[in-house]
């Protein structure tokens, strides 16, 4: 049950952090995955996938938070 509640507590500070961060993560990477590591951006690509196989070649032990950061235009079709 600890371990539960420290991937709840690691879950949510990645989102604090991916909504800390949006707009400059929108600039930089629009239309590009990534993989976050320490709040850090540790790999980009193309895909979800490739970035997450860069993290992981780099930081085996740990797994990264892979997010799709999306086009100016798709924000505009979500709202």
């Amino acid at each position: 049950m600890k371990e539960n509640m420290q991937n709840n507590l690691d879950l949510a500070t990645m989102d604090s952090w991916y909504a800390d961060h949006f707009e400059e993560l929108l600039e930089k990477y629009a239309g590009k995955a990534i993989a976050v590591l320490n709040n850090e951006v540790v790999a980009v690509a193309d895909t979800e996938q490739e970035a997450d196989q860069l993290a992981r070649e780099e930081h085996p032990n740990q797994v990264p938070l892979v997010l799709a950061i999306p086009t100016e235009e798709e924000l505009v079709c979500l709202l």
